[in-house]
């Protein structure tokens, strides 16, 4: 009797086990699936810049899923925008801590770096975002690799990088911009007239390039071309950036 007990309850044992890894298993999904609400409602809020409303939400996802690296990056964005650096790097390292290979948030992380203006951190930031062979959009990478190099004044090297971005993207109006500028500083002034030409073709509504071009054809003594691209500039910066110098540049001219 002793061992038929003993058999019975064997496989009701293994009956209640199973009971019970299946329930937690079901509530380590359900939590994963309230993770990832909460980290896409805060992601959309980060993107409308409701950026206290977007980092409560994202701490919750945190809280819910530690283990999820986009999560982490989501979270360290908003950190960034609200100029909450060193929190930012914080969560920008933890997400590749646990993805190694996750390009967009080393781009990320040397953003940051920019923003700090410690430039060879961020160099090497965007280096590694480059090593992923299958990194979807390595023109960013490369654009603020030209930045960096650029704010350290190795313009030869800034240009390269800007380069290697309009390869990897032809339509990449920003980064013909900053090519531009690059060639400015190399004194090159043909290629930067082209880039800041190229840069207007993808971005015809960007009063930006406008200005570069109006205030490089001054310089080069174009006067009437210096005029049509400064008016622009004015009529196109709606937010009224650029142009107050654009007006007093006109009026050297006029």
């Amino acid at each position: 009797m002793r061992i038929l007990s003993r058999c019975i309850r064997s496989p009701l044992i293994f009956i209640l086990f199973a009971i019970i890894l299946g329930g937690c298993a079901q509530d380590k999904a359900l939590i994963k699936k309230q993770a990832q609400a909460k980290g896409e409602l805060g992601k959309s809020l980060l993107a409308d810049r409701h950026y206290t409303a977007s980092l409560n939400e994202l701490l919750e996802a945190v809280r819910l899923d530690p283990g999820n690296p986009d999560i982490h990056n989501d979270l360290a964005l908003t950190y960034r925008e609200m100029r909450m650096y060193t929190q930012a790097i914080s969560h920008f390292d933890k997400a590749i801590e646990l993805r190694p290979d996750y390009s967009e948030a080393y781009n990320n992380l040397g953003t940051v770096y920019l923003i700090l203006a410690d430039w060879n951190r961020a160099i090497s930031c965007f280096k590694k975002a480059l090593t992923n062979s299958v990194y979807a959009t390595p023109h960013f990478a490369y654009n603020n690799l030209g930045l960096a190099y650029y704010e350290k004044g190795q313009f030869r090297l800034a240009v390269e990088a800007y380069l290697k971005a309009v390869q990897a993207n032809p339509s990449f109006s920003r980064a013909y911009h900053n090519l531009g500028i690059g060639y400015e500083a190399l004194g090159e002034w043909n290629k930067a007239l082209e880039a800041y030409e190229e840069s207007i073709r993808y971005a015809p509504d960007d009063p930006r390039s406008y200005f570069h071009l109006g205030k490089l054809y001054l310089r080069l003594n174009k006067l009437p071309l210096a005029v049509e691209n400064l008016e622009e500039t004015i009529r196109l910066d709606k937010r009224d950036i650029i142009a107050p110098e654009a007006k007093r540049l006109l009026e050297r001219i006029q």
